[in-house]
């Protein structure tokens, strides 16, 4: 029965073709290696794109500060508005206080036991600047947060988002950093181009009616602790001002009730009252508070003539009347760091320290040199300067060296703190002896020497486009130490401090430039495309690399149709959240992209969600200057109609033409990707036309800069070529892999949901008929069990137990052949059955399964055979179950319905699920088609004159019982299923076991199909070549290769959403996730829809086995991927593979009844 001189499938015995095969990979993988390989080096390559050379700015008259322009009412951008209404208070923010803190967690306490404290507001981007920079010098914070609304003692939150920024950012960097809430009674107007006086003021009646009215009072205390509870506030610190006489009473017993409250929850109490106001209770004030925090600035204000801010002498005097009645510990000494600027005898403006320095710097010429001197008696510095033709200013400042002698003033009355007024106005040199212990002597005067601009920028000219012009230069200053005094007695500017100078272009009047964000995207921008060449408009689109390396095509289309491409990073990132390096990549990647796909580089760039498109501090500015660097221009929008929100197609063209009529600015944004983008479409063609009517000339970029296009997008120089190649063959391929990836997830979905239908339809079909089958109840032909054995002494008495229970009639004999077992099988056997006359015992040498069930059919006469593996338990009826198909002379064996026996572990719980609704259905739904594979060897029956006809079980494969059905198949032969013909198997309960049995299987497998594939497709073979094989090749090889696609991209789904959804809150759209899903949850649905179909064909089966079915189809989805590449693999290798046998354990406990 057996060809010897054949050899097992796939064994290749010369050793050349997995040789050749190792080589043809290994070449592959070399060319990808190399081609990636040089990707790589072009993104690290760097180059600096060629100067474009425009033109520089004009210089501003004197005293002329060129700030950024006011962004409109509705600028949408992300964490770029400027909070300009409730800014101009700056001009009335002249007499701010400080609070001092005691806290047991306090970070630092000098040597002194003094207390730094810093004022944060929100109203200026400075201030976060100043406090990001110098956090770890600070004992206190207080923030700014709170404003009296009513007389009833409503509060109002001036910026609940800012101060959620500002709280997470201190509780992240400096958690054990105590926080006060400061709250005040300032209403900033925010009527646009209203006066000076109009922008707000300080609500002097509201307070005294609050502070009268004892609920009001109660009110407002509530609400702030409410407020301290919520946001773990340390303490309060109390800021009104402008407090008439009359209410002094009233403000004495809101501060009395207010920190009697606090002091009950744990938390302090602050008061920043004027250094020098008669009017004001300081000794029952101090009685009450934790702190008392005198402001001793303001000397001179608005209203009083131009004078020193905080005169030394003043300052000193002011402290030895406050110290009579303040005690010093609980005294803080505030001082100021900012500058007045009169103009004749008008109000003063209030400028920053930064603002006051680039005055004098601007007001400076090569005649005439603006000297910024001390003066010999107050120790403030001042300076005067010329505008508007002849018009003098004179401006007094607080900085660095004016604090330097207050701290020195004050330390013999032992304050408990001094307090900075305010972070992001001060001299940053401030900050080189505040919040340090080092002594305030004549090496701590010496570091004053280097002035550095503080925390704005300068900007010149106008329009959206950005570019650097100069960075920032430290200034020097000739300090005038006096050791005997202590003191700073004379200043000398050398060189003045010089900020970010960034220039501004495309200001052009009636020029607007239309620009699409985030694309290309198949399905929109195509449209967009069609409606600008329809109405001969040219645009900018700025590209998201991933996109466009996807949709190569469209990238091509926009520049073959004359529209400018600009540079949008490659994962459109926040590049707020990321690093240097990665943001270099994300620019050179997308570079490159363009380089390979269209054969140009660009100038152009705009960052995601605008992020610092329009910086307001040095901090924001590190993404602009890194794109000028490398040669970019940052394009604006300061026409934003936000149609990212959706807002309807015709509020986009009202929000648009409006701001553009209003001169807002020159660049409008709208997005071509990114979410649901039918609305931008709708309102373009109307758009473009209300433009033109307007008399607007819709242009590029490239045309707002009056530069041409090989300028803005210049060609790649011959000498990059090469790298523009590698870039095109490296993309191409990357998008390959990804349309394979989306291919085989599509494929993979489709298929398995085609096939369970199909399945589930013939099982249902497969049922009716076996409820209508009849069997000749007279038929009783000869059969034999073979029971092949090889080391199976702890399983072999059991199964052969449950034979002799079988309810067959007599006559049918068990043959035993132990196939040169080294254990005491044959031994356990003899033992247990030499005295039963139907069971036969034979002793072999080994030569393997397959000989010793053909040993065995040799040693028999019987027409039918049974086979089962040694670790089987039949049940009683199963053999008769079996034997009765062969009644029809067309059914050449049977399948019994094997299961698992020792459901012990969940894993062997979730192989006896597999049994049910994957092998069991698929061996009924088949029988419907006469395609069953493979009849299981722990419970088959075969007609033995095919058996023999065929030449017996063969061992040119792993899988002797798939190849023997196959080839009774090909003879024209039906194969039955019985579901009544129950076998318990025992299945491998660990991992290694599993995954050995599986290997064995699906090589198997693999061989009988490949050894039978000369019937695939041909109509002789009927189902077998049109059906059966299919099935092995597509969803027991192809598809578990390929299934571990789908939970890959599932996964990567879900992880781009999340990410997406975090970072692009406002872009985000679900649409590709809600695919993937969709598609996933259908296969899911109809798997499991399969799986109780299965269950209930099997009514007597434990259907709680289903709620492990998404996870063990999970599981196995992964192990099988393994065991499929291991299979292919030998296949390849032309290895001679062995049986690799499971450990038997004998854990079926229970017999199978009828």
């Amino acid at each position: 029965m057996r060809n010897n001189r054949e050899v097992p499938v796939f064994f290749d015995p010369d050793h050349k073709r997995w040789p050749r095969l190792r080589r043809g990979v290994f070449l592959t993988g070399l060319a990808l290696s190399i081609l990636f390989g040089l990707l790589i080096v072009s993104i690290l390559i760097n180059p600096k794109l060629p100067d474009l050379n425009l033109p520089q700015s004009s210089i501003l008259p004197n005293g002329g500060h060129a700030t950024a322009p006011p962004l409109p009412d509705k600028f949408l951008t992300p964490r770029q508005r400027l909070l300009h209404e409730a800014k101009q208070r700056l001009e009335f923010e002249r007499s701010r206080r400080l609070y001092e803190l005691r806290h047991q967690d306090a970070p630092r306490i000098v040597s002194d036991d003094r207390l730094d404290f810093g004022f944060y507001v929100n109203w200026d981007e400075s201030s976060m600047s100043s406090l990001k920079e110098n956090i770890n010098n600070l004992d206190v914070l207080i923030a700014e947060f709170y404003s009296l609304q009513d007389a009833d003692g409503t509060l109002h939150e001036n910026d609940p988002e800012r101060q959620k920024l500002v709280l997470d950012y201190v509780r992240a960097r400096a958690p054990k950093l105590p926080v006060f809430a400061l709250v005040n009674n300032f209403y900033a107007l925010s009527t646009k181009g209203a006066s000076v006086q109009d922008k707000g003021k300080w609500e002097a009646e509201k307070l005294k009616a609050m502070l009268d009215n004892p609920r009001a009072r109660a009110n407002c205390i509530q609400q702030l602790l409410d407020f301290a509870r919520e946001e773990r506030f340390a303490g309060i610190s109390i800021d009104f001002e402008s407090v008439l006489d009359e209410a002094q009473a009233g403000l004495n017993q809101f501060v009395t009730e207010l920190a009697i409250a606090l002091h009950k929850e744990g938390l302090e109490l602050s008061v920043n009252v004027p250094a020098n106001n008669d009017s004001f209770d300081y000794r029952r004030l101090s009685t009450d508070v934790d702190y008392l925090i005198l402001m001793a600035y303001d000397e001179h204000y608005s209203g009083s003539k131009p004078g020193p801010i905080a005169g030394l002498d003043w300052f000193e005097e002011v402290l030895h009347t406050r110290q009579n009645d303040v005690p010093a510990s609980k005294m803080v000494i505030a001082i100021g760091n900012y500058a007045y600027d009169w103009a004749g005898n008008g109000e003063p403006t209030v400028k920053t320290f930064e603002e006051a320095i680039l005055t004098a710097k601007e007001s400076s010429d090569e005649e005439t040199r603006v000297d910024i001197e001390m003066s010999p008696g107050s120790l403030n510095p001042t300076f005067k300067y010329e505008e508007n033709e002849g018009e003098v200013h004179e401006v007094w400042m607080l900085d660095a060296v004016t604090a330097f002698n207050q701290m020195a003033i004050a330390r013999p009355f032992a304050p408990r703190g001094v307090a900075l007024w305010r972070m992001g106005a001060e001299d940053p040199s401030i900050w080189t002896f505040f919040g340090h212990d080092e002594p305030l002597g004549s090496e701590a005067a010496a570091k004053l020497s280097a002035v550095r601009y503080g925390y704005g920028l300068d900007y010149e000219l106008n329009g959206d486009i950005l570019k650097i012009r100069e960075k920032p230069k430290e200034g020097s200053r000739e300090i005038g130490y006096d050791p005997e005094r202590g003191l700073i007695t004379s200043i000398k500017f050398n060189e003045f401090p010089s900020p970010y100078v960034i220039a501004r272009y495309g200001a052009v009047p009636n020029k607007i430039a239309l620009t699409f964000d985030d694309g290309p995207d198949p399905q929109y921008t195509p449209e967009i495309l069609d409606i600008l060449k329809k109405a001969n408009c040219p645009a900018t689109f700025f590209v998201v690399g991933l996109n466009g390396e996807q949709n190569p095509n469209l990238l091509k289309r926009e520049v073959n149709e004359g529209h400018d491409i600009g540079n949008h990073t490659f994962t459109h990132p926040n590049i707020a959240d990321i690093s240097d390096t990665q943001f270099g990549l994300e620019l050179r990647a997308t570079q490159v992209l363009f380089e390979s796909v269209i054969g140009r580089r660009s100038h152009l760039f705009r960052p995601p969600f605008a992020e610092d498109s329009e910086p307001n501090t040095p901090d924001e500015v590190k993404p602009l200057e890194l794109v000028t660097d490398r040669g970019y221009l940052t394009v604006g929008m300061l026409i934003d109609p936000g149609d990212w929100k959706r807002p309807g197609a015709q509020e986009i063209i009202d929000q648009t033409i409006a701001k553009a009529k209003n001169g807002d600015g020159n660049v409008v944004l709208l997005h071509d990707s990114g979410g649901d983008r039918s609305q931008t479409i709708e309102a373009l063609p109307e758009l473009i036309a209300r433009l033109r009517a307007e008399g607007f000339e819709l242009v590029t970029i490239s045309q707002l800069l009056g530069k041409s296009r090989d300028e803005i997008m210049p060609p790649i120089p011959p000498d990059r070529a090469w790298q523009a190649w590698a870039g095109w063959a490296a993309f191409g391929t990357l998008n390959g892999a990804i349309i394979v990836l989306h291919v085989l997830f599509l494929t993979g979905i489709l298929l398995g949901i085609g096939r369970l239908l199909f399945i589930g339809a013939l099982a249902i079909v497969e049922r009716w008929r076996e409820r209508h089958a009849h069997y000749d109840p007279g038929y009783s032909p000869s059969v034999a069990v073979i029971v092949p054995a090889f080391n199976e002494e702890t399983v072999i008495v059991q199964t052969i137990t449950s034979l002799l229970a079988s309810g067959h009639p007599p006559g049918f004999e068990i043959i035993v052949v132990d196939d040169g077992s080294v254990d005491g099988t044959f031994e356990r056997a003899r033992q247990a059955f030499q005295d039963e006359p139907r069971v036969r015992l034979f002793r072999k040498h080994n030569s393997g399964k397959p000989d010793a069930l053909n040993f065995g059919v040799a040693n028999t006469d019987a027409e039918i055979i049974v086979t089962l593996d040694a670790d089987t338990v039949f049940a009683r009826d199963t053999i008769s179950k079996l034997v009765r198909h062969f009644c029809n002379p067309k059914i050449g064996a049977v399948a019994g319905n094997a299961k698992v026996g020792n459901r012990i572990n969940l894993l062997t719980r979730w192989q006896a699920l597999e049994y049910v609704t994957s092998q069991n259905l698929d061996r009924r739904a088949f029988n419907t088609l006469n395609c069953i594979t493979v009849v299981p060897g722990a419970v088959g029956a075969w007609r033995r004159e095919l058996v023999l006809r065929v030449g017996g079980f063969n061992h040119f494969t792993l899988a002797e019982d798939a190849d023997l059905t196959m080839a009774i198949l090909k003879l024209g032969y039906s194969i039955a299923y019985e579901d009544e013909a129950i076998g318990l198997t025992e299945a491998p309960d660990t991992v290694r076991g599993f995954i050995r049995q599986r290997y064995r299987w699906m090589y198997g497998t693999l061989q009988a199909a490949w050894r039978h594939a000369d019937a695939l497709f041909r109509p002789r073979f009927g189902s077998l070549g049109f059906v059966a094989l299919p099935n092995i090749f597509i969803f027991q090889v192809f598809f578990p290769l390929i299934s571990p696609a789908m939970d890959l991209l599932m996964l990567v789904t879900l992880v781009l959403a999340g990410v997406n959804k975090l970072y692009h809150p406002n872009e985000y759209t679900p649409d590709s996730l809600w695919r993937v899903l969709f598609y996933y949850a259908l296969f899911v649905a109809v798997d499991f829809m399969a799986a109780a179909l299965a269950f209930f064909l099997e009514p007597k089966e434990n259907k709680r086995l289903l709620v492990w079915l998404f996870w063990q189809r999970f599981f196995y989805r992964q192990l099988m991927y393994y065991v499929a590449i291991k299979s292919t693999l030998a296949s390849l290798q032309g290895i001679s593979v062995g049986w690799n046998k499971v450990e038997r354990k004998a854990t079926v406990k229970q017999v199978a009844s009828d």
